[in-house]
């Protein structure tokens, strides 16, 4: 046998003050400037989508660049794409991640990852 059991909602007694709400007030200033920051991240990772795509040399330079583990050819060339933002770039057998990062002042406001396999 369940039983259920009502209580009376102290909040909805509270609506229009400060009581029934449990978060600060809304200021989306910095949702806002993250929004806008991680726009140029996509448009970066955009860059490096659209040369990996377009460039069969390109894409095979940089998969062996990262196979012989070599970090600052394989930066070098992502950063050739024209990016404005230098990713945190990863690697591993099975393919390559990279992690776009911005700020806003001094907190880090957006992330843009991407993760492409080539095994």
């Amino acid at each position: 046998m369940h039983c259920l059991f009502f209580h009376n909602n102290r909040l909805a007694d509270n609506v229009g003050t400060n009581l029934a709400r449990p978060y600060p007030e809304v200021n989306a200033t910095l949702f806002r400037t993250s929004a806008d920051k991680a726009i140029t991240l996509m448009k970066d990772a955009n860059l490096v989508m659209t040369k990996i795509t377009s460039s069969t040399s390109f894409s095979n330079e940089l998969m062996a660049a990262a196979q012989q583990s070599d970090q600052k050819e394989v930066e070098r060339m992502i950063q050739s794409t024209g990016i404005k933002k230098k990713p945190k770039i990863t690697y591993n057998p099975d393919g390559i991640t990279m992690n776009f990062v911005d700020y806003a002042g001094d907190k880090e406001c957006c992330h843009i990852i991407t993760q492409l396999r080539w095994v």
